[in-house]
């Protein structure tokens, strides 16, 4: 699978399953400043609020693209911040 095929919801890959979903999940999280362990723990719950549990490798990935469109920044103590 490549990356354009998980990026972008299409009739394969359901809206919940692509990282531009789980980014902008993400980033609803960001309501203070958080480290990427701390935004794993509150994905990898079963109470989370996503439809499942996407694999850490996804979160992360979801945290770079939201990097590359100028959405978060990195702060104090290797902390993610949104960008208001």
């Amino acid at each position: 699978m490549n990356i354009q095929t998980i990026l972008l919801p299409h009739k394969h890959v359901r809206f919940c399953n692509s990282l531009i979903g789980l980014a902008g999940f993400v980033l609803r999280l960001l309501n203070e400043p958080r480290t990427l362990d701390e935004l794993w723990a509150l994905i990898d719950r079963d109470h989370s609020g996503w439809y499942s549990r996407p694999p850490f490798e996804h979160v992360v990935l979801a945290v770079d693209i939201l990097f590359a469109i100028g959405q978060i920044e990195l702060v104090h103590d290797n902390r993610i911040r949104r960008i208001n």
